[in-house]
């Protein structure tokens, strides 16, 4: 049947259809979403329930098969929410948000019980506010367990993917190329007045990444909170600004000083920083001012060059790298208004111009997350790409891939595959926004790992940034500074698999060598009942020997 949809709705922002016709043994509801209201409530259905009295310690599982369509969405999957009542109280209400798979796939929610419920209590909704979407949905079942049923014995949505075994084939390889593409061998010797000295102990330890880890940030934490930015300098080298750096942002003076404090805090770190980003061709992420204009291609045009031409003045010798086009596939406003694409290609101009040395990136969502499966987008970008260059004589560096991973895990794998594809346009490569939807905490740390390993073994990638650091989607901190679950994967890796340590004695020619990771190194060793450092920088294609002259 038809479900009625609830609360406040405007003509033609979403429905719920019965696709029976089309599938007459399991009839299905398609859910859409054409326009997003202002709230998730806004678009609802009630789900029809037998009336029953609930005991307390008694659990409701929601059981119901899904897929998805289509999806705006960075992670390419459609989102609902379900609101179970249990109380006359507003307040008590669960909620549960679920993102569905490109695939049919059987979702479980349990609702434990911790008080008695009266059947007038009990209600359930289904909510689909969410930015445009369409999915399917059946056999929506709600089934009550007694006392005598533990939770954690409930039937669970189970998450897998391909390659996520031991033994998977993918890893070999993976760690191979990482030994290869990775690591360098570096030999120091060490001399007295010119005399190699042997036998001398000594402590090579790497204390940073060649490759760039990053994050996303705040400049308001930045500035105001010492936390941010003492633990974020000790886990990573790069950092890109999450909002501050987008046109919105920098046009409120105020915003625009923070984040100018904030550039000038983590250049005193030595921390990189990456610009997002300077042109964001969609009405939704521009000032008011613009869609007023849009029936004035040229004031467009010269608004846009002179925003571009502002913020890279203002930021001048601070800023590494820069988004330069942000999401152009789904944002095409500037393009249609000015009848071509030369409002975007300027950008990448005016950067290599006026900061030859600052790299230049294009920056896309929706290439790697939804299993990698998105093979129209993928050739679009690389055609973009190949455009883009051809307009402005090479003046792309980086190929930015955002991965916000929802339900759809694409396999490492294909992920390494769809790396390989982008790699044939020789270009720095940069996992640019990694996030992760799947809150169960073994799959979260596996897959973040696995996902890790794929892009760090691959030698285009030359950076990895995860969008957040201390939020659900990216949780390499909790809210109280101790290490989340995706940050358990960082850390093993990138602190500890990752990062080189040796001790030796050295030879009779007063060497000692060895094999490590490309970065910076520290050395100690102990001469005249003093310990004595210092440094050297093993870096690729580097001859990597040091004389080091002890005194």
């Amino acid at each position: 049947q038809r479900l009625k949809v609830l609360g406040f709705e405007k003509e033609g922002q979403g429905n719920i259809t019965n696709d029976k016709a089309a599938n007459p043994k399991h009839t299905s509801l398609t859910v859409t979403t054409i326009e997003q209201p202002d709230f998730i409530y806004n678009l609802a259905t009630k789900i029809p329930l037998k009336k029953t009295a609930i005991a307390a310690g008694e659990t409701l599982l929601l059981s119901f098969e899904a897929k998805t369509n289509f999806s705006s969405l960075e992670t390419g999957e459609a989102r609902c929410q379900w609101i179970l009542n249990v109380s006359d109280n507003r307040k008590e209400k669960v909620f549960k948000t679920l993102s569905i798979s490109s695939d049919w796939q059987t979702y479980y929610i349990p609702f434990p019980i911790d008080e008695k419920i009266s059947p007038k209590q009990l209600s359930l909704a289904l909510q689909f506010g969410f930015p445009p979407q369409e999915f399917l949905i059946k056999k929506i079942e709600l089934n009550l367990f007694d006392k005598s049923v533990a939770v954690a014995d409930l039937p669970k949505t189970k998450i897998t993917y391909q390659g996520m075994e031991e033994e998977a084939l993918w890893r070999k390889t993976a760690n191979e190329r990482i030994e290869k593409f990775r690591k360098g061998d570096f030999e120091l010797v060490f001399t007295r007045d010119g005399v190699a000295q042997k036998d001398i102990a000594v402590k090579v330890e790497m204390k940073e990444h060649h490759f760039s880890w990053g994050a996303a940030i705040n400049a308001k934490k930045v500035v105001n909170d010492p936390l941010h930015l003492s633990h974020f300098s000790k886990t990573f080298n790069l950092a890109v600004f999450e909002n501050d750096l987008k046109i919105k942002s920098w046009n409120r003076e105020e915003k625009r000083e923070q984040t100018l404090k904030a550039i000038d805090l983590l250049v005193a770190k030595d921390i990189d920083i990456k610009g997002h980003v300077l042109i964001w061709p969609g009405f939704r992420h521009l000032p008011k001012h613009y869609k007023k204009n849009e029936n004035k291609p040229k004031k467009i045009c010269n608004m846009m060059k002179g925003h571009v031409s502002d913020i890279l003045t203002a930021t001048k010798g601070k800023i590494d790298r820069w988004d330069v086009v942000n999401e152009a596939y789904t944002n095409t406003d500037l393009q249609r208004i000015t009848g071509s694409e030369d409002i975007l290609f300027h950008g990448f101009k005016k950067l290599r111009n006026t900061q030859p040395n600052v790299l230049r990136y294009t920056n896309e969502y929706g290439i790697i997350s939804k299993g990698g499966l998105d093979t129209k987008k993928q050739e679009w970008y690389f055609k973009y790409i190949k455009r883009i260059d051809e307009a402005t004589k090479n003046a792309v560096d980086g190929i930015g891939i955002q991965c916000h991973i929802g339900s759809d895990l694409t396999s490492p794998e294909r992920v390494v595959a769809i790396i390989d594809y982008y790699a044939q346009l020789k270009k720095k490569i940069s996992i640019s926004e990694f996030t992760m939807e799947i809150k169960d905490s073994e799959i979260r740390k596996k897959y973040t790992e696995d996902f890790m390993t794929a892009a760090f073994s691959h030698p285009a990638v030359s950076e990895f940034l995860f969008w957040g650091y201390q939020r659900e989607k990216a949780d390499i901190f909790t809210e109280d500074w101790k290490i989340g679950i995706m940050g358990e994967a960082y850390f093993s890796l990138v602190h500890d698999k990752w990062k080189t340590k040796y001790n030796s004695e050295t030879d009779t020619d007063g060497k000692i060598s060895s094999r490590g990771f490309y970065g910076t190194y520290v050395f100690s060793y102990d001469l005249d009942g003093e310990t004595r450092t210092g440094t050297f920088d093993l870096l690729p294609g580097a001859a990597n020997q040091f004389e080091i002259k002890m005194k």
